[in-house]
């Protein structure tokens, strides 16, 4: 299918998705500390010196500065920090390759607080754990290391797929898609905020579906928005080619079938979040973290599809430019 023709379905998925989304002011802070994380990445090793490096492209700390809009500027700050390493993780892995012993050893890093490793990563790494510990949330690292576990087992079963050109069943991939995105470790990382619980405290009860929902929309939307380069790569496995090989779809069907069950999922997301609101008694940092899952959703498809915009745009500009 010529990438043009894909551009524009991406194009009208994203503006469908985007209707469903709406958008929040971010933190006021949210611009010194996109700057600070910049300058951090740098400083240890994550990001090449000069523009267009991959915080450059993908702008982490943006969307975490939209959801955790009235923290305090050191959670945020840590929100943005453990963001923007997660870009660079998943632009190594896109390089190398998901390696199972590796990501074990960043996993001990936020259970033990020390690596042995030496690169950039871990170490990197070591200083999130430490601002984590001086920010009273040690009581949450256990929950984020399960979660980075999941996440990079999640990848590397992702890339044995597509080294072995088999296709899970739908059902296979969406479960494994939910740990794969970044949401499972952002939801826990919010909760340093005091609006939230305080630091290191417990979800709330009636929260883990709607977060899991917001994994699931967060994983969608990415896959949506994401196609064309996974194609081009070959480095995803994406939702769109699971199902033109389980129901025989064709490109557009496949696009137009991921768009509905956004649309129906996030349906029951928003149900669930007023549902809560209409329980008398309520605590307000259940509402809090029950609101965040939504907006998760919201603020990753704008960085989803101002990424898909800029690929599309250079991919154009490729094609259009003259040469010699």
């Amino acid at each position: 299918m010529p990438r043009g023709d894909v551009d524009s379905l991406v194009t009208e998925a994203m503006t469908h998705v985007g209707t469903r989304c709406p958008r929040v002011e971010p933190h006021p802070e949210g611009g010194t500390v996109a700057d600070e994380t910049r300058a951090w990445a740098q400083r240890m090793g994550l990001h090449a010196l000069g523009e267009g490096g991959e915080v450059d492209r993908t702008h982490p700390a943006v969307p975490v500065a939209e959801v955790m809009r009235d923290a305090p500027i050191g959670v945020l700050r840590v929100g943005a920090l453990f963001a923007t390493w997660l870009a660079v993780l998943a632009d190594r892995a896109e390089t190398v390759g998901w390696d199972a012993d590796y990501c074990a050893s960043l996993v001990s890093v936020l259970k033990d607080g020390y690596t042995t490793g030496a690169d950039a990563l871990h170490l990197a790494l070591t200083d999130i754990y430490e601002r984590i510990v001086a920010a009273d949330g040690a009581g949450l690292l256990p929950e984020l290391a399960d979660a980075l576990a999941r996440h990079t087992v999640a990848a590397c079963r992702e890339q044995q797929w597509l080294a072995a050109d088999t296709s899970p069943g739908l059902a296979e991939f969406l479960d494994n898609r939910v740990d794969r995105t970044a949401v499972p470790m952002l939801t826990v990382l919010h909760r340093l905020d005091p609006a939230l619980g305080g630091p290191g405290g417990p979800i709330a009860e009636g929260v883990p579906p709607l977060d899991e929902l917001a994994g699931l929309l967060v994983g969608v939307d990415e896959d949506l928005a994401g196609y064309p380069r996974a194609i081009e790569t070959g480095a995803r496995l994406s939702l769109v080619p699971v199902l033109m090989r389980e129901y025989g779809h064709s490109v557009p069907t496949a696009f137009q079938s991921a768009t509905v069950l956004f649309g129906a999922w996030r349906t029951q997301l928003d149900h669930g979040v007023r549902e809560l609101h209409r329980i008398l008694g309520v605590a307000p940092a259940t509402l809090r973290q029950a609101e965040a899952a939504a907006e998760w959703v919201g603020a990753l498809h704008r960085r989803n599809a101002a990424r898909h915009d800029a690929l599309a745009a250079s991919h154009i500009t490729a094609r259009t430019v003259p040469v010699g």
